[in-house]
């Protein structure tokens, strides 16, 4: 006597194979809209996209009524990845991404907030400063995170705006970055 199947496995030949075309007419689609792309190398392997950080800081010069834009002359092989505007502490205030040589990041933001504000507006993680330091007559604060894998972030006052820097990069980037912008002339607001 042979063995019945139950019904639920009728059909089951049929729909593995409607889903493997189903599968193999989506790849084929989406591979040949060009939208996608596949790279066995490492992100390391990369090429850093990069932005036109002059244009962008000087239309956020233009439109910051509140404070002045500086755009730094930044060291040979450094990129300008990412540039936008934020809020700190309900204001506007413009962000510029760089990767360094040696592959470290830095993010600067520029604000007209008061320094404790800028802060307390930036993320509510950070205490008082856990110290400062002079940087060619400018002083330098660190603010440290209640929480141990968020990054410390470096504020300088420049009196007609606040530059706050964060990131993985070293000592010496960051003072690089911090010397240039305080040597850079605000950029014209019309």
């Amino acid at each position: 006597m042979a063995e019945k199947r139950p019904k639920i496995f009728e059909g089951s030949r049929d729909i593995f194979l409607s889903l493997v075309v189903s599968g193999i007419i989506m790849v084929l689609a989406v591979s040949f809209t060009g939208m996608c792309s596949f790279n066995t190398g490492t992100p390391e392997n990369g090429q850093v996209p990069e932005v036109d950080a002059s244009t962008f800081m000087s239309m956020e010069a233009r439109s910051m009524s509140d404070h002045a834009t500086r755009l730094p002359a930044t060291p040979e092989g450094w990129v300008t990845n990412s540039a936008r505007r934020t809020m700190v502490d309900d204001t506007p205030a413009s962000v510029v991404g760089y990767v360094t040589t040696d592959g470290g990041y830095i993010q600067m933001t520029q604000t007209g907030e008061n320094v404790a504000d800028a802060v307390a507006g930036y993320d509510d993680r950070w205490r008082d400063p856990a110290s400062t330091y002079d940087l060619n007559g400018q002083e330098i604060s660190i603010y440290s995170s209640t929480e141990d894998e968020v990054r410390d972030l470096r504020v300088m006052d420049l009196g007609d705006e606040r530059v706050i820097v964060t990131g993985a990069a070293t000592d010496e980037e960051f003072n690089e970055l911090l010397t240039a912008v305080a040597e850079s002339d605000p950029l014209p607001t019309n």
